[in-house]
């Protein structure tokens, strides 16, 4: 086994950490886990989501995702909807609630990076973002496989 790639493993396993449920103070995102939060986010970004295409975005079941979105509309974080283009569809919609709760989490989440960032070179900053980026990039192709 590549020695590197078990050190990247391990140091994207830190950063989940420290993003993750336990999070910097003690939790995620407010009242939040990580994945409601992912999915908020998802659904946010996307207009006209379907519930499903929530799940394929996560890489859950459909089932997984409801179960997800249930917690999420529970919270009056989401409501669902009728697709317009198709009745039959449900699709998910991110309420203001939860569109306030995605803006304050990502608004502290970018306020603690930028004081940890806060001496390095813009340089540097923007190394790791294309660096971030690519890897993202090559972990959602693997899993669309």
């Amino acid at each position: 086994m590549n020695k590197n790639i078990s050190n990247v493993y391990n140091l994207l396993q830190e950063i989940a950490w420290v993003f993750g449920d336990h999070g910097f103070n003690g939790g995620c995102c407010k009242d939040l886990s990580l994945v409601e939060f992912m999915a908020l986010k998802r659904v946010y970004e996307n207009k006209d989501f379907s519930i499903r295409e929530v799940g394929t975005s996560l890489n859950f079941t459909k089932s997984g995702a409801t179960r997800v979105i249930d917690r999420l509309e529970s919270k009056g974080y989401v409501i669902r909807e009728h697709s317009p283009i198709d009745g039959r569809v449900c699709c998910v919609r991110a309420t203001n609630k939860g569109i306030n709760i995605l803006t304050e989490v990502i608004k502290e989440n970018t306020e603690y990076l930028e004081k940890v960032f806060k001496n390095m070179k813009p340089e540097m900053i923007y190394n790791i973002e294309n660096v971030l980026k690519m890897l993202v990039e090559l972990l959602q192709e693997q899993s669309s496989k």
